[in-house]
């Protein structure tokens, strides 16, 4: 799999993202929130959203909303915008949540901050910053953070960790606000094997794991 999202220009992942208004179809609205790890595979179309809308089916209708229309499923509504840190979410942010009005929002986030290891200190800042906004646009909206991936490279990983580790008190931070924010440790539940040559994106049998561990999260 030949996977190089996370270096595509802003310029271009603000282009996706100026598509039109999702139609109103009805169901509870779910926004996936990140950049090419919740956009998926450009190739096959998989996404963690592949497994996650076929977890869904029979419960609840659940409807993906988002500017982004990708994936190998019917319902392809996302904001994954490749190649996005932490920073640039935020400055669309209020855009999209006026766009998809969500009932709960899947973050996955930090991935480009940390293979660009641009001012590492502040990530968890800026993530907290992001959650809070996300929480005071959208009164009673539910906002399921994850820890990123991890990546078999060893000096990356370390960051990767390192970043993980602030995510469960950032997560705490906003729920003192009165905000529902809740922490999906995603990380520990992926495996080495479950991530991709490049060693940054997961596998497609990684995408649905994700969407496995999405699910659980969502459940309860």
């Amino acid at each position: 799999m030949k996977l190089r999202l996370l270096a595509v220009p802003l310029f271009v992942a603000a282009v996706l993202a100026m598509g039109p208004a999702t139609p109103d179809v009805g169901g509870v609205r779910l926004m996936p929130l990140g950049d090419s790890i919740t956009y998926g595979n450009p190739e096959t179309g998989v996404s963690y959203r592949t497994s996650l809308w076929q977890h869904l089916q029979g419960g609840p209708r659940v409807n993906f909303v988002g500017s982004i229309r990708w994936g190998n499923l019917p319902d392809r509504d996302n904001e994954g915008h490749p190649g996005m840190r932490i920073d640039e979410l935020r400055s669309w942010i209020d855009y999209w949540l006026t766009l998809n009005r969500p009932r709960y929002v899947l973050l996955h986030i930090g991935t480009n901050d940390v293979v660009q290891a641009h001012d590492l200190a502040n990530a968890p800042a800026r993530l907290q910053d992001l959650v809070s906004r996300i929480a005071e646009q959208v009164p009673g909206v539910t906002i399921l953070v994850a820890s990123i991936v991890p990546s078999p490279d060893r000096g990356l990983n370390e960051r990767i960790e390192a970043y993980n580790a602030a995510v469960p008190g950032v997560v705490e931070a906003v729920r003192t606000t009165g905000a529902d924010v809740r922490f999906v440790d995603l990380n520990k539940r992926m495996a080495m094997s479950d991530i991709s040559a490049d060693k940054l994106h997961p596998t497609d049998a990684g995408f649905l794991k994700m969407g496995d561990i999405w699910y659980d999260a969502l459940t309860p």
